[in-house]
């Protein structure tokens, strides 16, 4: 079993690698932004990691026959899989982020309403990671327009409870069903959740180590050519003293140590510079 297990990791993850270098693979080579490179790569992961959460979700709907599920699902597997086209196709990451954003928010909500105003939390996560997806590759306009959207429809629902209003409810649908699967599905969205903004922060401080270590590198390079600058001329003034001491040239034997001293000094000071970087 647990060859099995590793078997399917590795064909995923090597389904990941590849779909990853096909998709924003010359777009990440194309800029050069830490930040936005880091948002790129959340978009992939929530888009392709979102395709692969929905063929369990499919499968549950299958299942229950649930139609209003089987009808959204491949509309919502539709507009991630275009979404990854326009990543493919190098659209600014806001356009896309707003495009994932609306659409997993907007679909999920019309499953929670024709399965009898459903608020379980699956589509809790679904509609949190929507807003989050918003806030960090568009702005915060956006998510708050979301989360208008948002209490609107749970303002709606309440409404309707409240009222006792008959709205039609999908076939296939049953508070025990619902109630069996949540955990099943509840660790596959937190897992979901998990891996796409988990991953998008260690990508944040990767890359700001990565720069800052390039910051580090590159302002060595710049000392190390000071300081062989200085070594140079201290070099050449020790000549001219060595040969201005032969003829007895006092003053400028003095001269010379002078700025020996002087470019020692300078070289002493960046020394100091870089401990203190």
């Amino acid at each position: 079993m647990a060859k099995h297990f590793r078997n399917a990791w590795l064909f995923t993850k090597n389904i990941y690698l590849s779909s990853e270098k096909a998709v924003i693979g010359q777009v990440l080579l194309r800029t050069d932004d830490t930040y936005e490179q880091a948002k790129l790569r959340l978009l992939f992961d929530y888009l392709f990691f979102y395709i692969l959460l929905l063929f369990p979700i499919l499968l549950l709907a299958m299942i229950s026959q649930n139609e209003v599920n089987l009808i959204l699902i491949p509309c919502l597997a539709g507009v991630l899989l275009g979404c990854l086209y326009l990543l493919k196709r190098g659209v600014p990451a806001g356009i896309i982020g707003m495009t994932a954003s609306f659409g997993t928010l907007l679909i999920s909500a019309s499953s929670s309403f024709f399965n009898h105003q459903d608020l379980s939390p699956r589509y809790a996560i679904a509609w949190a990671m929507s807003i989050l997806l918003a806030y960090i590759t568009v702005n915060l306009r956006t998510s708050l327009i979301l989360c208008g959207l948002l209490c609107v429809y749970l303002s709606g629902v309440a409404y309707i409870r409240i009222n006792d209003i008959s709205i039609y409810v999908s076939s296939g649908y049953s508070d025990s069903f619902q109630y069996l699967s949540n955990p099943i599905t509840v660790i596959l969205y937190m897992l979901f959740l998990i891996r796409a903004l988990g991953q998008y922060y260690r990508n944040i401080i990767s890359m700001e180590q990565q720069r800052t270590h390039e910051k580090q590198k590159q302002h060595l390079s710049l000392i190390n050519q000071n300081l062989t600058k200085q070594f140079l001329l201290v070099k050449g003034f020790s000549r001219s003293g060595k040969s201005a001491f032969i003829k007895g040239e006092m003053e400028l034997l003095e001269a010379c140590f002078t700025e020996i001293e002087k470019q020692c000094g300078a070289a002493i000071g960046y020394l100091n510079e870089a401990q203190e970087d």
